[in-house]
Order: structure tokens, then sequence, then C-alpha cells
């Protein structure tokens, strides 16, 4: 069958790039393709090898690009795990010797400890640290419970009313009381110890020492510095506050005879210079009892700052 001329509709010739009888182009009749017509000339001898580059390069520069994106899809990925391991450490680290009242001290002690494998992955990194803390701070809470129990049964809050500072006898049983708070903050403070190295001990055979494993011990240690810092600033609070106690109970031993109870309840002494005495320490007692406040106001602030600080490493 002849191809024929799309004007004239005239038979034209396989090889015609015009029509004989109407003068009409004919890239699409003269030839059995419009490609095969364009492809015949100079111009597409020249472009097809550049088309052709551009189209490996494009596809060279799609794979790249894919990878890239893995592997930005990978580090992001990384980056979460490690914020989120950081932020549980850190979490736990706060709670580990920190009774919350749901500690029932008429069972025995828990004694739990799940003997973990090196873990290999973020998720059991983070299954392994919560599995860790839970179980060394359930015990340790557990003995801070017992302590404060006893804290409370000690009767603190009556150390210097009138009626303790009153009396010989009251004054010498709030003494025994104080002494055996320092023991019991001793004993607080020693239970506090064991329960990080016992922590970090498991820790350290859960992470291994890959550069996360010692990253995280890194971060754990850090927190602990920070911590011991705290504890020790309220231990150091705590003894100024007791020393301060005691010289009012001296105070009051040395001048009962000449302390007198007023109408409203508070104490008046014979000796003017007695009593701005009394008034300059419990000054002080109320001086450091805020420092204390001031204290666990920067704890709470430096845990919320390194929380900041973990949510910065999200992407």
């Amino acid at each position: 069958m002849s191809n024929r001329c799309r004007n004239c509709q005239q038979p034209i010739g396989p090889a015609e790039w015009r029509c004989p009888h109407c003068g009409t182009p004919l890239p699409g009749a003269g030839k059995s393709r419009t490609w095969r017509f364009w492809r015949d000339t100079p111009l597409a001898r020249r472009m097809i090898p550049v088309i052709a580059a551009i189209v490996i390069t494009l596809f060279v520069m799609s794979m790249a690009y894919d990878d890239v994106t893995h592997y930005i899809a990978v580090r992001a990925k990384a980056r979460n795990d490690a914020a989120d391991s950081r932020e549980l450490l850190l979490r736990e680290q706060q709670r580990l010797n920190r009774p919350d009242g749901s500690e029932n001290l008429a069972g025995p002690l828990p004694s739990a400890a799940t003997a973990l494998p090196l873990a290999r992955t973020p998720k059991a990194v983070m299954a392994g640290i919560a599995t860790i803390m839970r179980e060394v701070g359930d015990r340790s809470r557990y003995r801070q419970a017992q302590v404060e129990a006893r804290i409370d049964a000690l009767r603190l809050e009556n150390q210097l009313l009138p009626e303790t500072l009153l009396g010989a006898e009251a004054t010498l049983a709030a003494r025994r009381a104080n002494r055996e708070y320092v023991q019991l903050l001793n004993y607080s403070l020693s239970i506090k110890r064991a329960s990080q190295v016992d922590a970090a001990r498991r820790l350290r055979a859960l992470v291994g020492e890959s550069p996360d494993g010692r990253a995280i011990m890194l971060e754990f240690a850090r927190n602990l510095s920070r911590e011991s810092e705290e504890d020790a600033a309220l231990m150091n609070n705590r003894r100024a506050t007791i020393d301060a106690i005691e010289r009012v109970y001296d105070l009051a031993d040395a001048q009962r005879q000449n302390v007198d109870l007023s109408d409203d309840g508070t104490l008046v002494f014979a000796d003017p210079k007695t009593g701005e005495q009394y008034n300059r320490l419990i000054g002080e007692i109320n001086q450091l009892l805020e420092q204390r406040q001031k204290i666990e106001i920067q704890r709470q602030a430096r845990t919320q700052a390194a929380l900041d600080e973990i949510d910065k490493i999200r992407p």
C-alpha cells in the first residue's frame, strides 16, 4: 500500500520529502515515522549523544539522591534513638532513690536482678536501661522509704516548738532525735551511692564499649556528678541546720529559768540580749531552710535543662 499526502491525498513515493502534487512537506509521509525523519538529520546526530549523557547523568543523580536520603534518614533515626536513650536514662536517674509513696514496706525487699545480654540494637538498649533502672530503683526506693518512715517517726517538726524548748526532758528528747536524724541521713546517702554503683555496673555490661555505649555511660556519670554535688550541698545544709538548732537548745537549757511564754504563744526572755540571740538563731535556721529549697529548685531546673538539650538532638 503506497503512502498518500495528508493534504491532497495523492499517492507519493516512499523517498519523497515533499508532495509532488501540492508541495506539502512530508515528515510523516515521506518517512514511515517522524522519529526516523528527525534521527537522520545532522542536528539529531549531534544531539543524541548529548541527550543520552543527560539521561545517564540524571539516573546516576537519582541513585545518589536515594543514597543520601537513606543516609540522612538512618542518621536521624540514630540521633532519635540516642536522644530517647539519654532521656530515659535521665528520667530514671531522677527516680532512682526517690520513693513515690507506693512502696509496700510490709512486704519483702524487691530482689529481682534480670541477667541481661550485651545490647546490640537501640531497642535492646532502651529496654535494658528500663529494666536495670526499674530493678535497682525498686530496691533503693524501698530502702529509702524505710528511712523516711523512721525520719517521720522522729517528729522533727516539733523541734522548735515552745513546749520543746521550755521542758528539759523535751529538749533532751529532741537532741536524741537530731542525732538519730544525722545517722539516718548518712544511711540514706549510703543507700543512694550503693544503688548508683549497682546501676553503673549493670549499665556498663549492657551497653559495652561501643561509641554509643560509651556516650551513655558518660551521660550517666555526668548526671551522677551533678547530682552528687547537689546531694553534698543538701547534706551540708541539713547539718548546718541541725547545728543551729542545737545552739537553740543550748540557749534554752542555759536560760530556761529566765524564759516565759507570752499570751500569743511565743517565748519571752527576761534578758533582751538573750532574746536577740534567740531571734538571730531562728533567722539563721530560716535562711538555711530557704537555701535548701533553692537547691531543690536548682536541681529541678538542671534536670529540665538537660531534657531540653536532649530535645535539640532530635531532628
